[in-house]
């Protein structure tokens, strides 16, 4: 069984690889078991340049294969904000609470809240070559408040024109149907035997 790194600490997001790469002979594990790599600066300007820089340097860094994403909240409004800066919205040291409050202030008297969740993947090898990329996106509407308890980031306030739910009143089956980070995950593995 092969052991591949996922470029996380969020244990939601490495719960959602673990669930949809469950059919592939991999074993999957989380920055948590490498605690003292610090973490890179992500100067890209695209999902896909960030994910490709991160998935590069931990792969040299923890000397297995790495499995990196970016994603983020993409709202037409706001020209594709929060975008690249999703998880820092409100600030260097913001967490998603502090975002969504933002987010929903600014979006306040806007009448246009289509918005797309994108997700952009590459996989890398300690030899510093990129494997394989691939990208992902969910649309939706921005809702005008919370609604639901599940997922995490900006997924309560995320209505999902697919499901025609809240992402954060979908259970991780359903959310797995229609996200950003689960599309590209698919695409990911059917064409894993190609780039193992």
């Amino acid at each position: 069984m092969q052991e591949l790194v996922i470029a996380t600490t969020n244990e939601g997001k490495l719960k959602e690889f673990k669930e949809l790469m469950k059919d592939m002979d991999v074993e999957l594990t989380s920055l948590k078991e490498w605690a003292d790599v610090p973490a890179p600066e992500e100067t890209g300007k695209t999902f896909a340049a960030n994910a490709r820089q991160k998935a590069l340097y931990y792969a040299k860094m923890t000397g297995k294969i790495c499995i990196a994403d970016d994603s983020g909240l993409e709202v037409q409004t706001l020209k594709g904000e929060p975008g690249v800066r999703s998880a820092r919205y409100a600030g260097e040291e913001a967490d998603a609470e502090a975002n969504n409050k933002l987010l929903l202030q600014t979006m306040k008297f806007h009448m246009k809240r289509t918005c797309r969740f994108r997700c952009a993947l590459a996989v890398a090898s300690p030899a510093g070559k990129v494997l394989a990329e691939t990208e992902g996106i969910c649309e939706g509407m921005l809702l005008h408040d919370k609604l639901g308890e599940e997922g995490f980031g900006y997924d309560p306030l995320f209505w999902s024109t697919e499901l025609h739910k809240g992402l954060g009143e979908a259970t991780m089956e359903e959310k797995n149907q229609v996200s950003h980070r689960a599309k590209a995950i698919k695409k990911l593995c059917d064409m894993w035997e190609k780039i193992k």
